[in-house]
């Protein structure tokens, strides 16, 4: 099994910063077109571009709780390259909204922002896609879930529930989809260091989420990057409709 992608067009959303600007950059390690989408901080996502390597990649704006954004990245994806030949569903938000400490406005809120963005915006931009896919007849769809769609997230419900229906949304177009030589695979991380993380890693929590692994670390990103690229990669389409925990044993499931 190779994992030379050369000229391959991948898609990588939320890639400016965290897990995704290392997926980007292990893709174009090996010779991947990079598309990094970003929602903010245009300056960051462009100097991420220039730093791949190779050459060819290009940075999208967009709102993934926008429909017309969403067409626009795909339509400027398609004009830069003609097609998508890998999607890596990795944008996402972590909003902590305790139930017993929380008032309803800014449950619901909460409840609204995490399912639009970790939810509806990848099975929205899935759908436009997986259109595409079909006409080119093939292409592989990446999802990054998190253990917390498995083991709970009492302070953050609604990031556990969009996580657990990331889950079942990739199990199912693996099937729908499987006929027209699309493969989906989804990734479920535990605590990664990254800025979405590094406000739980303080030191009074740091000694209990170090200990829930018996490797007594958290992930590197580097880990679920190399990850997505061996799902991206040749020989892996048998694969299809997985989930790969890749947590370091700090949660187990049968």
């Amino acid at each position: 099994m190779g994992k030379n992608m050369k000229d391959q067009v991948v898609l990588i959303t939320g890639a400016s910063g965290g897990i995704g600007s290392v997926i980007a950059a292990q893709f174009a390690a090996v010779d991947a077109k990079v598309i990094l989408h970003y929602c903010s901080q245009p300056e960051k996502a462009e100097n991420l571009c220039k730093e791949l390597k190779g050459t060819g990649h290009i940075t999208i704006c967009g709102d993934l709780t926008n429909q017309k954004d969403i067409d626009k990245i795909v339509e400027t994806a398609l004009s830069a390259f003609g097609r998508i030949d890998v999607l890596v569903n990795n944008a996402g938000v972590y909003l902590e909204h305790r139930i017993d400490a929380i008032i309803f406005d800014d449950w619901q809120t909460a409840w609204n922002k995490t399912i639009n963005t970790n939810l509806l915006g990848p099975a929205n931009l899935t759908f436009r896609v997986a259109n595409e896919m079909i006409k080119q007849g093939c292409g592989k769809i990446i999802n990054i879930s998190s253990r917390g769609a498995f083991r709970g997230e009492p302070t953050a419900p609604a990031y556990g529930a969009s996580k657990a229906g990331l889950n079942a949304m990739g199990q199912s177009l693996a099937v729908a989809l499987a006929p027209h030589n699309i493969f989906i695979y989804t990734i479920a991380p535990g605590f990664v260091e990254t800025a979405m993380a590094r406000p739980h890693l303080t030191e009074e929590r740091k000694r209990e989420i170090l200990s829930q692994s018996p490797i007594g670390r958290v992930a590197k990103p580097e880990e679920i990057a190399k990850t997505a690229v061996f799902l991206a990669s040749e020989g892996t389409d048998f694969l299809t409709g997985c989930i790969i925990d890749v947590n370091g044993a700090s949660y187990l499931r049968s």
